[in-house]
Formats: structure tokens, sequence, C-alpha cells
């Protein structure tokens, strides 16, 4: 057979001439004859990319063999020891997804530091077949179902170098059969017939039976993966215009989500943003599990508070948004607030005054005559003029109360009523007249402080930056 009827006319169609590919090499029979099928077209400078597992006591011996091979074609190569079953016990991971995590985060660093156009891996019509089985037996959703795309960018490691697989139409026996015909020599990995893997399971035991009950099955499986991935572009089209919609803020270790614009979408939608999500900030993960989803889909509707979610990560619930964060991230401090804060120092205010406070807010003070009917808002008040020359702007102090028209109230009730995030209470900016709390910006104006209608009074309002 030759090279161009070897691989799949639609994936190298999407390959630029001349652009560099980095293809995945482990010296197996796949990625051997992907590698000298490549070779033999001649339309692309190739780098041979190689990952020691550190699994097995020949892995070194094979990564050396792999470079004799790339040396043979006259090619570059890069190779890379990585203790697998270190990254799987670091991250509570089965070996097979360490290693699946270490490899793309290896093809992926060096397609960026070389400038390469893709990434090629050997996957084969029977690896599709096996991952379709093990996505079903998992629970998958239509993500899932659609098994592993010829053509992925963007994808979980890179937005611009594309992850292509040009065997994904050839069958393994299709690939055993060329490397005899070139005489390629191959490596053969025991592990691959270990049935402590799950893909193994699925391979030498599963399948087998499968086609045996229903002869052809693995043609019908790619049928089906095909149909999937179709009505998948529809689904992936809709929910990144939901992702942009419902993100709020994203920066490494965290994502925050807008809950009610999540709540809004459609429940599939929903599903789709929070495994994105996840993906983000844990790329190294198989998708969720169904539960994990759901878990994080009642927090849109949850009380305000913090619970964990899965490997090192939170859902926090805080006024309008859902974070989804790293417990470190969180621990430390460095989600960004989306509230007011008032300085850590007592500060006299003038009138007019219009101070900065954090995350984007202002706080505003003017003299007015006080409106006959003034808006129900709890961003603005009317004081009595006569306060204008003892405001001060301060923090929350201990046994802070704030008077009520029958009798005063603990500041810190009046944060728990207001389901003001816990992280928010610290530094909420008060207005304050000596050592009374005159308004709680945002929150109530303490009773006997409000101008009377159309008198004199101090304007005082919270807004954001953009108003």
């Amino acid at each position: 057979m030759g090279e161009s009827a070897f691989l799949s006319a639609a994936a190298v169609a999407q390959l630029a001439p001349g652009g560099l590919l980095v293809v995945g090499f482990s010296g197996g029979p796949d990625s051997a004859s992907l590698l000298h099928a490549l070779h033999g077209l001649g339309r692309w400078p190739l780098l041979a990319a190689h990952l020691d597992h550190a699994l097995r006591p020949e892995s070194a011996a094979e990564a050396a063999a792999a470079r004799r091979v790339a040396a043979g074609y006259g090619m570059a190569f890069a190779s890379r020891r990585v203790d697998v079953a270190a990254l799987a016990r670091q991250h509570k991971q089965s070996l097979e997804a360490a290693a699946r995590a270490a490899r793309y985060a290896f093809l992926f660093e060096l397609a960026e530091q070389h400038g390469a156009h893709a990434v090629l891996s050997a996957h084969t019509a029977d690896d599709q077949a096996e991952t379709l089985v093990m996505h079903m037996l998992r629970g998958a959703g239509a993500q899932g179902l659609q098994g592993m795309p010829a053509y992925w960018r963007p994808n979980p490691w890179s937005d611009r170098v594309a992850l292509v697989r040009p065997l994904l139409e050839t069958s393994r026996a299709a690939v055993l059969a060329y490397c005899k015909t070139h005489a390629l020599a191959v490596q053969q990995d025991p592990s691959n017939h270990d049935p402590a893997f799950f893909r193994n399971r699925v391979r030498h035991t599963l399948l087998p039976a499968m086609e045996a009950l229903a002869p052809g099955v693995k043609t019908r499986l790619a049928h089906s993966a095909a149909v999937q991935a179709a009505e998948n572009e529809v689904l992936q089209a809709a929910s990144e215009a939901a992702w942009q919609r419902c993100v709020a803020r994203r920066a490494a270790g965290f994502i925050g989500l807008q809950r009610g614009a999540l709540a809004a979408e459609p429940l599939a939608l929903q599903r789709r943003v929070l495994q994105r999500a996840a993906s983000v900030l844990r790329p190294h993960r198989d998708a969720l599990t169904f539960g994990l989803i759901e878990q994080a889909r009642a927090a849109l509707d949850g009380q305000p508070g913090e619970q964990d979610w899965f490997d090192g990560l939170v859902l926090l619930v805080e006024g309008p948004q859902l974070w989804l964060a790293e417990r470190e991230v969180l621990r430390r401090g460095q989600l960004p607030a989306a509230w007011p804060q008032a300085p850590q120092a007592q500060l006299a205010l003038p009138t007019p005054a219009d101070v900065t406070l954090g995350a984007g807010w202002r706080l505003r003070l003017q003299v007015q005559a006080a409106p006959a009917a003034p808006a129900a808002d709890a961003f603005q008040a009317w004081l009595d003029a006569s306060l204008a020359a003892q405001l001060v702007l301060r923090r929350p102090q201990a046994g802070d109360r704030m008077a009520l028209p029958h009798g005063r109230q603990k500041l810190a009730d009046l944060f728990i009523n207001a389901k003001l995030p816990q992280r928010a209470r610290a530094a909420w900016p008060l207005l304050c007249a000596g050592d009374a709390v005159v308004w709680a910006p945002g929150l109530r104006l303490a009773h006997g402080y409000a101008a009377a209608p159309g008198q004199a009074a101090v304007h005082a309002e919270l807004v954001t930056g953009s108003e």
C-alpha cells in the first residue's frame, strides 16, 4: 500500500504544505508506519518526538532505537524521560491517564517551541472503536461518543496547534501489513497485553466478544462516531457562544462563571460549559463523571459557601458568581474580588468626594437637595447635611452595630442576612460619623440619618468604574 492511500486523505488535506509537523513516535507499529508514510510523501519537515514513560527497564533502549530510526530518515528528533508512575500518584490518576497527559503535554510543548503547524498521533480505527466502547462504559455524553476527532483545533493543549490523526480510518491489520510490506523495524510494548489496563481488557476481551455477537461492530461504531461528530459540531458552536456569555473571570487556577447566565442556558450547554471549565483547570483529567457535573450544576442555585469538587478544586458560590478554583488559590486569597473594598486606614471624607475602592468601585459624595421620593436603591443614600463634616470611610470593626427603627443590629448579622460573601466582609466599606455606622453601601442606611425630602443633603452613592 502506498503512502497516500495509507493515510486519511481528509486529515492530510488539513496539513499546510511545508509546515513543521511534530509526530508522536513510540517506535511501535502504528507510529512507525505513520512516520514512514509521512517521510515518504516528503511534503513536510518532521520532528519525531519520543516520550520515555520510565515504566519498564527496557524503555531507555527503546528511546535510543527511536532516535536511530529518526536519524536514518534524516529528520529532527526529541525525547524526554518522565516518571509517569509518580505523576499518576501525584494527580491520583490511572497510569493510562497520566501517560496520556504527559505525552500530549510533551508533544504540544515541542510544537510551541518550534512553531509547528500540527501534532500528529498514530491512533487507528481500532483505537477509535476501543475509545468509543470505553466512553460508553463510562457514561459519556455526545462529546465522548463522537470518539477521537481526526482534526482537532482548538484543543485542550493549544488554540493554535492542531492535533491530527491521519490513521484514524486505517485498521490495525492494515498497519501491520504496511509494516511488513516496508520491512519496518518496530518495537512491541508488552504492556499492550497487560489486562490490568482498561483499554487492554476492552481490546482483547470485550471487543472480540462484541465482534462475535455482531460481526462488523467496529465499522458500525465508526459510523456512529461520525454521526455524533457531525451533530457535535452544531452543539460545539452553541457551547462556544454559551462559554462567552457565562465566563466572567479567568486566570491561572480559577474560572468565575456568572450563575444567572449559566442557569439560563439549556441543560446540554450548562454541562458543556462546566466540562470545558474543568478541562481548562485540569487538562490531564478525563471527562468528568455525571455526578461531578451535576454537583457543579446544583451549585448554580445553591447557598453561598464552598465545597470540595475534585482533584484539589473547589466550588465557591459568591453572590452572582460560581468560582471553580484551586483550593490553594482560595487559601492564599488570590481569587479576584468582585466587590468594593475600603482602604485599610480610616479615611476622612470631604464633600464633595470621589474615592476609588477595590475591584473598580467608587464612592461619591456631593451636596444636593434630597428628592421628594428617593428611589429604593441600596447603593445610594441621602444623608442629613449636618453629617458632612463628620463622615469617615472605614472597614468593619468588632462590635459594630447599626441603628434600626426598633433597636440595633450587629453588622455581622446584617452581612449574614444579606448573604454577603464571607471574603467580602472584612473590607466592606462603611460610611461612619464618629463611632456610629451611618451607611453600609449596598446593604442599608442606619435609622435617624436620612435627610428630609427637599432639604440639603449629602448624596452618597456606590458605583462601578463604568458609571
